[in-house]
């Protein structure tokens, strides 16, 4: 009896901890995509690509690896590699690129900020379509949230455009 107990506990504990569950949006990825281009790059498809990159990949500050990112650079990486434009690395830097857009306006591609803190911690992530954005959560990794979700709509600052779009 102790055997089969044990023999239960080790399956149970082996099989919980050998995958990391990455958070996966109640939307469909195909719902993001769209014809919007910046230098003949679709933007929504280089932003999904990115994302299924980085899917899950664990909050660090500072970080810029797959053991851990932090939200400015998944942005930074995002637009160097996939839309080819350079942008600042730091999220305050980001805040002051490109323009104003008011959030009823926002497009793909879009950086959308967000005070964290009384101290003024800034988080930044790019906006999809829907009213969704790809960013890092400290919790879960690289993810997709909602602006309607209570936390980010308490907590939106701003959003700025990068892209000259079509």
């Amino acid at each position: 009896m102790r055997t089969i107990i044990f023999s239960i506990f080790l399956l149970f504990f082996i099989t919980a901890c050998s995958t990391k569950n990455p958070y996966t949006p109640t939307k469909p990825l195909s719902t993001y995509k769209n014809t919007m281009t910046y230098n003949n790059i679709n933007i929504s498809d280089a932003l999904l690509a990115h994302y299924r990159q980085w899917q899950g990949v664990g909050y660090k500050y500072g970080g810029q690896t797959r053991s851990g990112i932090d939200c400015s650079y998944l942005v930074y990486d995002v637009y160097r590699k996939e839309l080819r434009k350079n942008i600042p690395r730091t999220t305050y830097y980001q805040s002051i690129s490109g323009k104003s857009v008011n959030k009823k306006d926002l497009k793909t591609g879009d950086l959308v900020f967000f005070l964290t803190s009384k101290k003024g911690s800034r988080h930044v992530g790019i906006y999809l379509s829907h009213g969704d954005f790809m960013h890092v959560s400290t919790s879960n990794g690289v993810m997709i949230s909602s602006l309607s979700n209570p936390y980010w709509k308490a907590h939106y600052w701003k959003a700025r455009r990068i892209l000259n779009t079509n």
